[in-house]
């Protein structure tokens, strides 16, 4: 049983991805390319507004980039959105913009560590997902401090599952053990002495229909 002291104190996070794009749907790598919603991104972050899940949000943050502004704007219209840098997309370098079958043909040892073992890559001219797991760290430390709950935080797959790996404490090795699809909804609370709890993981029962993006 929660009591007075908890129940006041408790942080609920709503992790949402970004609605679909052109690129997501035809295999291309994105990383900070500032690349708009596709008709059917749009459609996903309307039907985030009818989403019961999160229906009780007072404070929305969003990465800079377009497309997670955009599914914050769309999906929460009465909602002041704050933009924080913390939650800009795994930097790609290189990659981003290429198809994902040419990236494993160009460089076939890079894509053999995204595949097996993602924490061990430094993208070519881009980030590595440890620079994201401090970054994550950074963005939920800030969180825990906030009074602004229930609070959503629209971002990119690549740094919602190192907020998941983060919350979870697990430093590497987690990265493939999460899936998360467009418009998805994940939900982390956290309470003083217990930290972070995952209670809802890639939900998506308020989507009309889910296109489903492995690596």
């Amino acid at each position: 049983m929660t009591n007075a002291n908890t129940a006041q104190t408790r942080r609920e996070l709503f992790l949402i991805r970004h609605g679909e794009t052109r690129s997501n749907r035809e295999g291309i790598f994105r990383g900070r390319l500032d690349i708009p919603l596709s008709v059917r991104g749009e459609e996903q972050a309307r039907a985030l507004r009818n989403a019961e899940a999160v229906s009780t949000i007072v404070a929305v943050t969003s990465s800079p980039l377009v497309r997670a502004q955009a599914t914050a704007r769309i999906a929460f219209p009465d909602l002041p959105l704050h933009v924080d840098e913390r939650l800009n997309n795994l930097d790609l370098g290189e990659w981003s913009g290429k198809r994902k079958q040419d990236v494993k043909r160009d460089f076939p040892d890079e894509w053999r560590l995204w595949v097996q073992d993602p924490h061990a890559i430094r993208f070519p001219g881009g980030e590595s997902l440890r620079e994201v797991h401090e970054r994550a760290r950074l963005f939920l430390d800030w969180f825990r401090r906030s009074d602004q709950t229930p609070m959503a935080a629209i971002t990119h797959r690549s740094v919602i599952k190192c907020l998941l790996g983060t919350a979870m404490g697990m430093a590497t090795d987690y990265f493939w053990k999460f899936h998360l699809d467009n418009a998805s909804i994940t939900r982390l609370v956290w309470e003083p002495g217990r930290g972070f709890t995952l209670t809802g993981l890639n939900h998506t029962g308020h989507l009309p229909g889910v296109v489903t993006e492995w690596y």
